[in-house]
């Protein structure tokens, strides 16, 4: 992998595994996340992707990390001729990955590793939090009660 870690851009190396497990009598077949490795090159089996940050979406990373269980989203596409999954794209914001879930593309998760975590905590620190104000504001001035 040619790329190099950055403030906002972490590659990783993805393994996907394919397996049948039988659900109230029925067979199902079910992809997950294999291994997941920041920083590794490891060769076959496994596909390079980027975990990238972006500024308009630290609401959502903030939501994940201070979750009880941070995960990784994966979004996957199908590869018509072989039935494989291919990951496409890589994200840690919930709100992105809602996104994605159109019925066409795939969406697996895993827990997130504690050192992405303390790397999107730093880019939080670096660029701030972005608070998103509510759709109810409070209204400032004279009120029924206040009449006199």
């Amino acid at each position: 992998m040619t790329a190099s870690k950055s403030n906002d851009r972490w590659p990783m190396q993805v393994s996907l595994q394919h397996e049948t497990v039988l659900t109230r009598g029925w067979e199902t077949e079910r992809w997950s996340i294999r291994d997941l490795c920041p920083d590794a090159t490891k060769g076959d089996g496994y596909t390079s992707l980027a975990l990238e940050l972006h500024k308009d979406e630290r609401t959502a990373y903030r939501f994940n990390l201070n979750s009880t269980s941070p995960h990784l989203f994966l979004l996957c596409d199908e590869d018509e001729s072989s039935g494989e999954l291919i990951p496409m794209h890589m994200t840690a914001s919930q709100d992105e990955a809602a996104s994605f879930m159109d019925g066409e593309h795939q969406l697996l998760e895993t827990p997130m590793p504690a050192a992405v975590q303390c790397w999107i905590d730093s880019y939080l620190g670096i660029h701030g939090e972005l608070i998103e104000e509510g759709k109810k504001k409070k209204k400032r001035g004279k009120g029924r009660s206040s009449e006199r």
